[in-house]
């Protein structure tokens, strides 16, 4: 007789080994079921999430659209004669700062 011929004999016999069985079975069929559950509600609320994500960066781009557009506007409307309004002279002379090398460093 082979293996699992001995082994089927033996759980055939047994009332006890089958009720065993039987309780593993049915327990992991419940533990799966329970994670199934999770996984299809975890997929559900993801899918509201992004979809809400999604709609509140199309908002923004709108506005950060509204901005530049309003940004274009008024660098156009910058020139010399708002300047002087605001304050803001001609220089007569640039005045830079510059530094001289004395010596060259070498690696």
């Amino acid at each position: 007789m082979s293996k699992t011929k001995a082994i089927a004999n033996n759980i055939a016999g047994n009332t006890s080994t089958q009720m065993i069985l039987f309780k593993i079975l049915v327990g992991s069929l419940i533990t799966l079921s329970v994670v199934y559950i999770y996984m299809i509600g975890s997929i559900t609320f993801n899918v509201v999430a992004r979809k809400s994500l999604e709609n509140e960066a199309r908002i923004l781009g709108s506005n950060i659209s509204e901005l530049e557009l309003t940004y274009l506007s008024d660098m156009n409307n910058i020139n010399k004669a708002l300047a002087t309004s605001r304050g803001f002279v001609d220089m007569k002379s640039n005045i830079f700062a510059t530094r001289t090398i004395t010596h060259v460093a070498m690696r």
